[in-house]
């Protein structure tokens, strides 16, 4: 049995073009608007942009309040839920979102007729965030059914916790989604982290991050991208490397990971959790002996 599915990660440009932070902006949603294009052309069932796309090179964004929409009634919201329906489109996209006045980091999920799914509100959000950008954390790890299967998005910082990532998968997610502006930790700790999820879970684990032109130069310090598609073996089936662009991977989520002479892997590890001895994970830890949730270091 096979059942079929073509993801595609958007990485778009890094640096956008424009001399006001308006033209920024059209120019952020333009560009997402044709690579989204390009993947539906491609086969493309759904399709992820990369954290907060909208307003990426705009100075100082995350603390104006003119950036942070109303969702799913929105402008952007609008805009790209018209594309999913154009496109037949599963359309992940990420924005800053304001709900009853509340400031969030949010990864809106469309369906192929534009349909507004719901939305999974970033939980770990870093320092910046919290205390400049004043954004609220979520509190919830929600499961999207889709018409081949269920995902999960967790949202850049995210990454640094694996709790995260169980649950999403625990709960019957097939397909990670992450949405990024990454770059701090590096190459080497991007890549071992993003394996180590997929193969811990397994799970299809899909990055989405900004690009670089084709004749831009790449330096440390700049968006890592490496918007990715990782199969639950670790091995990287679609990779953008620096560049912008579309990374697109044709999923079979009925091929189960075998290992140990026929053993699937997946039923394996489940069977022998042991969560009876678990609950430490959730009753010690720096914020429960310092009082906040909040105050580690963080970039995305």
């Amino acid at each position: 049995m096979s059942r079929s599915v073509i993801v595609a990660v958007c990485a778009t440009p890094g640096k956008p073009l424009g001399d006001t932070d308006d033209a920024r902006h059209e120019y952020n949603l333009s560009a997402a608007e044709t690579l989204l294009a390009e993947a539906a052309e491609k086969g493309a069932d759904i399709a992820c942009l990369p954290e907060t796309f909208a307003i990426q090179g705009i100075p100082g964004a995350g603390e104006n309040p003119r950036w942070y929409e109303p969702f799913p009634n929105g402008p952007t919201s609008a805009r790209f839920a018209q594309i999913a329906r154009r496109h037949r489109l599963y359309l992940i996209v990420p924005i800053l979102g304001l709900e009853n006045n509340i400031r969030r980091n949010i990864a809106l999920v469309f369906d192929r007729n534009g349909k507004y799914l719901g939305g999974y509100r970033k939980v770990h959000v870093t320092v910046v965030e919290h205390k400049t950008w004043k954004i609220v954390p979520g509190d919830e790890w929600p499961i999207f059914e889709l018409d081949f299967g269920r995902i999960g998005i967790t949202i850049c910082y995210d990454a640094l916790f694996p709790e995260a990532f169980r649950i999403l998968a625990l709960k019957g997610a097939q397909i990670l989604f992450h949405p990024t502006v990454y770059s701090m930790f590096g190459e080497v700790g991007w890549e071992a982290m993003m394996k180590s999820r997929a193969i811990d879970n397994c799970v299809y684990l899909c990055t989405a991050n900004y690009g670089i032109g084709d004749a831009d130069p790449w330096m440390p310090g700049m968006c890592l991208n490496r918007s990715s598609i990782i199969g639950p073996d670790g091995i990287f089936l679609a990779d953008r490397g620096r560049y912008r662009g579309v990374a697109l991977a044709e999923l079979d989520l009925d091929r189960p990971r075998m290992v140990l002479s026929g053993v699937n892997y997946r039923d394996k590890i489940w069977n022998h959790r042991r969560p009876d001895t678990y609950g430490e994970l959730a009753t010690y830890g720096y914020w429960v002996q310092n009082e906040s949730p909040i105050d580690p270091p963080g970039e995305g």
